[in-house]
């Protein structure tokens, strides 16, 4: 068989010498110049499909001036405004709903040609994504457990600082912050967030005065910098929002340590340093070890919750759901009350 392109015509010729016949198959030449840039179409069509810049951030994984900037430059390009900004809310002008329309449907049948190569993909290989603290510190403990569940299988954990939903697109599953309904995907909760302070057991021993909540002020604290809170689209959980919340009365002062990513934290909060806020689920084995002590009973439940996402082409697949059952099975003592 030879293969001929006729660029004037449009056409792909398919000939094969074994039947002497010849295939035409038509297709539209796509100009690239007629083309806006491809990196503004998927800021755009999340931002139109939710009405939002800031939900469309957290979707794709940006912060949501990356977006505000992406529409921008397809505006320019395009010389016409696709959305009318209203105070805090937005809207498609009409030929923002022209436009819409088509990167939809375009959009979707990429996402469609990309599960289909997924599902067929080797049944072995298996790519989950999780933030960088739960692959750290929940994940990391259980690997042998999972590697024992299931030895066939080859596991790829994807780690990120921002919450992963963002990269459903090039992974099988995702352990997920929050999730509101999205076409293809299916979402099973695991749980609701804990937070509590914890200190070293050497750090307790040294300071003997630590003896209720109400005490807190009066101690070491190290803290989470605002820089890792940043990107994050959810409110910061740190000393001045958890202590109220436990019941302290009186003020926190952010003196202290400060460290940008929870790992450190953590590390920070083992070695001695001071007292810590921290999670339930990640913070279950340092506890358990007797790295790390609850100096006092009170703790908060947080209104976030984490689930299980996965690709609705995947729903019927016998490793999915058996992946679906050991994270439910593995979380099952944090939906405890």
């Amino acid at each position: 068989m030879t293969t001929g392109y006729n660029a004037t015509m449009g056409l792909i010729h398919l000939s094969n010498p074994m039947d002497g016949g010849m295939v035409m198959v038509r297709h539209m030449i796509i100009r690239p110049k007629a083309l806006p840039p491809m990196s503004t179409l998927r800021p755009f069509e999340a931002a139109a499909r939710r009405l939002s810049f800031s939900k469309a951030a957290d979707e794709i994984g940006v912060t949501q001036a990356a977006v505000s900037k992406q529409v921008r430059a397809l505006e320019q390009h395009l010389g016409r405004r696709l959305f009318l900004r209203r105070g805090r809310h937005v809207e498609l002008t009409s030929q923002g709903q022209t436009l819409f329309q088509a990167v939809s449907l375009g959009l979707s049948h990429i996402a469609r040609a990309t599960s289909q190569i997924r599902h067929h993909a080797p049944h072995n290989a298996v790519s989950i994504a999780m933030r960088l603290a739960f692959a750290s510190q929940f994940m990391a403990s259980r690997l042998v457990r999972l590697r024992t569940e299931f030895p066939d299988v080859a596991f790829n954990i994807v780690s990120t600082e921002r919450n992963p939903f963002f990269l459903m697109d090039s992974v099988d599953m995702a352990i997920v912050l929050g999730f509101e309904a999205q076409p293809g995907l299916d979402a099973t909760y695991l749980l609701t967030e804990e937070i509590f302070p914890v200190c070293s057991p050497g750090f307790l021993k040294r300071h003997p005065g630590l003896k209720t909540i109400q005490d807190i002020p009066d101690h070491d604290l190290i803290h989470l910098s605002a820089e890792h809170w940043r990107d994050l689209t959810w409110e910061p959980v740190d000393w001045p929002v958890a202590a109220p919340a436990l019941g302290v009365r009186r003020d926190i002062e952010m003196t202290g340590p400060v460290f940008n990513n929870f790992e450190m934290l953590m590390s920070a909060a083992v070695s001695g340093l001071g007292l810590a806020i921290t999670w339930r689920h990640l913070s279950k084995e340092l506890l358990d070890q007797g790295h790390l002590v609850r100096p006092f009973k009170e703790s908060y439940r947080i209104n976030r919750q984490h689930f299980f996402v996965t690709h609705v082409s995947s729903r019927n697949d016998q490793l999915v759901g058996a992946l679906r059952d050991w994270f439910v099975a593995e979380t099952a003592c944090f939906r405890e009350d």
